[in-house]
């Protein structure tokens, strides 16, 4: 398999193999670690081209492989009631003896994206240092799985709960629940896409200032069914403006040359534009605006965010910056997904500054973050994987002070 890479600085291009790049991983892997207090918004990309390590105040791994559960991601934190905090996500599962011997490194079986996936949950009590028995949130009612959580609260308290069950390669759609109980109980759950093949990403919905609701999702340009990397995709949300009992299909979507534009990530500006993060493959995050909530967006551009095929996520932290984090490395390739890095931007998403790494193990994989500002912290979890596994994986949950992002 060969990787493009590109100079942070001049974007000129090599092709390296995975052998090689995790070789030189191996040697140019280890970084300083940094203390909160190092960070200032004068920080850049450091000139020797490594980034500092953000050094967490806790971390654990919140969901382990095990052969019955070989893959964990699309996760997301939401805040309940009486200072709880629940861990929604894609929990896969053997559906057959075989699969009780296997190791994450076995190719035969592995778990792959149309693998029997429900979303589960757990309760912390402690602010995420410890988290209760698991749960079931969504049980798998489709052939192939169900995924990507999104969760918002409305101002009456109720919480509109999203996901995407998955029946074939021509008809993966979006779904909606609701609960006045703080999750307790749910209404039928009701399909709100046209029939079609879509995404939403894990922890991607918003609310806007108007009360606008947000569902960023991708699909394919013209209809499905889904081909794999020969699929053009195309970015757009659906919105509602009264707490999704109606909803509808912007007006216009992104892509761009290559596989397209996909898993959007929308943060609102404080002039009422919404700025859009694109995953592309073009060796770069990609971005997009709309002046009109999200019906009609601008033309996709590059950033100079290095990425490979893989997602960002923008949010905005509780001092008002914005925080977008990522896999800093270019690349066409949907991999390598490694260091998550994060970076904040004091104007709006003019520039990005205060680079640094959330996760930069050579030989592991780090992506599909999710990000919950809670008191004083900013709860960081995401996927991670050796390099040498298959496509199972584990969820890590990295805690921060808030001021980290925010200095």
């Amino acid at each position: 398999m060969d990787i493009t890479r590109f100079n942070r600085r001049d974007k000129r291009s090599t092709s390296i193999s995975r052998r090689e790049w995790l070789a030189a991983a191996g040697v140019c892997g280890a970084v300083a670690v940094t203390s909160p207090s190092t960070i200032s918004a004068e920080t850049d990309t450091p000139s020797d081209g490594q980034t500092p390590l953000l050094k967490p105040v806790f971390e654990s791994v919140v969901c382990r492989w095990t052969p019955e559960n070989p893959r964990h991601d699309h996760q997301l934190i939401f805040p309940l009631s009486d200072d709880r905090l629940m861990l929604a996500w894609c929990e896969y599962y053997a559906d057959r003896p075989s699969l009780t011997f296997r190791q994450p490194t076995s190719r035969g079986g592995q778990a792959s994206d149309d693998m029997p996936c429900r979303i589960s949950a757990r309760v912390s009590r402690d602010q995420g240092r410890t988290w209760d028995a698991r749960f079931t949130l969504q049980d798998n009612l489709w052939k192939l799985n169900v995924k990507h959580p999104n969760l918002v609260r409305l101002d009456s308290g109720e919480i509109l709960f999203f996901f995407v069950g998955w029946d074939s390669a021509g008809q993966r759609n979006t779904f909606l629940k609701r609960s006045s109980d703080q999750c307790e109980s749910w209404t039928a759950v009701k399909q709100i896409s046209e029939p079609g093949w879509y995404c939403n990403n894990n922890d991607h919905a918003l609310r806007l200032r108007s009360g606008r609701i947000l569902l960023p999702a991708h699909g394919v340009l013209g209809g499905g069914p889904y081909r794999g990397g020969k699929s053009k995709l195309e970015s757009f949300v659906w919105f509602s403006d009264d707490g999704f009992q109606t909803w509808r299909r912007s007006a216009e979507g992104m892509t761009t040359e290559g596989r397209g534009c996909h898993e959007p990530s929308i943060v609102e500006l404080k002039d009422g534009r919404l700025l859009c993060l694109l995953r592309t493959t073009r060796g770069c995050v990609y971005k997009s605006y709309s002046e009109d909530g999200g019906d009609h967006w601008s033309t996709p551009a590059a950033t100079p965010l290095d990425a490979p095929d893989s997602p960002p996520l923008v949010k905005r932290t509780p001092g008002g910056n914005l925080l977008a984090l990522w896999n800093n490395i270019a690349s066409r390739s949907n991999w390598p997904r490694t260091p998550l890095t994060a970076a904040v931007s004091r104007d709006e998403g003019e520039s990005w500054k205060s680079f640094h790494d959330i996760d930069n193990r050579p030989r592991h994989d780090a992506a599909y973050a999710s990000v919950l500002f809670h008191g004083d912290e900013t709860l960081i979890a995401y996927y991670t994987r050796s390099t040498s596994w298959a496509r199972d994986s584990e969820v890590t949950l990295k805690i921060f002070k808030t001021e980290q992002f925010d200095a």
